[in-house]
């Protein structure tokens, strides 16, 4: 269907006409919302090299991310956390930059198809389970600050990793069914049913998952507000949360507002796919930049080892101190204990 088809001018915009093939409006991705449209015109060749690059960058940071979180720095209950983000943020790089190499090398025929379907489903399961995470990051993070006593006292040890693996759990259900209504029986001539899921995902990301991690985010920051004006130093977590709550919301708009145009008003996209597409690819490479930026010293001249950086970015800051419980600082732990040492 690609190598076939043609666009032209219509009065209403531009149409693709493809000779042999059947008439049925083309469902595709943007953003991995399935959206029926007519217009939809290809992205510039150049754009493919610029996925693949900033893929590779992506890739990169969050692979020195899951190293330096999952084998050199002790554990604590937010380097969890950020150790699945890196991993969903691995998963949804690694397949748009396959899309961006089958793009750029003009691959066609079945097995090419074939890698093209797989990578979208791990993308699409990848992009829920690190926006699902979001929520979880910032409201155990408010909670921390806001309750330290009853949470590093009464808090269950593995909190973090039960509720990653429920996250990923729904990630699989939710890719799971979304394929099967969008794919399976689309192929079967009943696409009909991807309407009603591609606005249930619509609604999980923007209209539960989004609140779930904003109002926590404003309560933190009202709380550290409160805190600057007894002059007591914000944590350097609280920098980090904030921002990568902040970049995921700068990132996903363009993606909110195609879904809100199409699904309450009908309006189509008013710009092309690839544009969410970058924002989504920007977002999963920001996150190591942004933990790079939080744990760095600025009174430090000479270069510090990347674990130092990474371990001073998940520095708890002086909470548990004011909950007079005594208990020791996670990031003072942290840096005492050797470089080889992993849990």
């Amino acid at each position: 269907m690609v190598g076939n088809c043609s666009w032209e001018a219509h009065p209403g915009g531009r149409s693709k006409m493809c000779p042999d093939v059947s008439e049925a409006p083309e469902l595709y991705s943007r953003g991995f919302l399935t959206i029926e449209q007519i217009t939809k015109l290809p992205p510039p060749a150049v754009m493919n090299y610029i996925f693949l690059l900033l893929c590779l960058c992506g890739l990169v940071g969050n692979g020195l991310v899951l190293w330096f979180f999952g084998f050199s720095i002790k554990r604590s209950p937010f380097s969890v956390y950020f150790l699945h983000l890196a991993g969903a943020d691995v998963g949804y790089l690694f397949s748009k930059a396959v899309f961006s190499i089958l793009n750029t090398g003009g691959f066609l025929g079945t097995f090419a198809d074939y890698i093209r379907a797989v990578s979208r489903i791990l993308g699409l399961c990848t992009f829920v389970a690190g926006v699902s995470l979001l929520p979880a990051i910032s409201s155990e993070r408010c909670l921390s600050v806001i309750f330290p006593v009853w949470y590093w006292r009464r808090r269950p040890k593995r909190l973090s990793a039960v509720v990653c693996a429920l996250l990923w759990t729904l990630s699989l259900l939710v890719t799971s069914i979304h394929n099967y209504f969008c794919v399976f029986l689309a192929h079967r001539g009943s696409g009909g049913a991807c309407r009603p899921m591609d606005a249930f995902l619509g609604i999980l990301l923007f209209l539960i998952f989004c609140p779930l991690m904003v109002l926590p985010c404003l309560l933190l920051t009202a709380h550290v507000e409160c805190r600057a004006r007894r002059r007591q130093r914000s944590a350097k977590l609280n920098h980090v949360v904030l921002a990568v709550v902040s970049v995921f919301l700068v990132s996903s708009i363009y993606l909110g507002i195609d879904w809100f145009l199409f699904w309450v008003f009908q309006i189509p996209a008013p710009f092309p796919e690839y544009v969410t597409d970058l924002c989504i690819c920007i977002h999963g490479s920001a996150k190591p930049v942004v933990y790079f930026l939080a744990g760095r010293d600025k009174s430090q001249r000479l270069w510090e080892p990347l674990r130092v950086v990474f371990q001073r970015a998940l520095r708890d800051g002086a909470e548990l101190g004011e909950a007079g419980g005594g208990t020791p600082n996670t990031v003072t732990m942290e840096m005492q204990c050797p470089s080889g040492n992993a849990s």
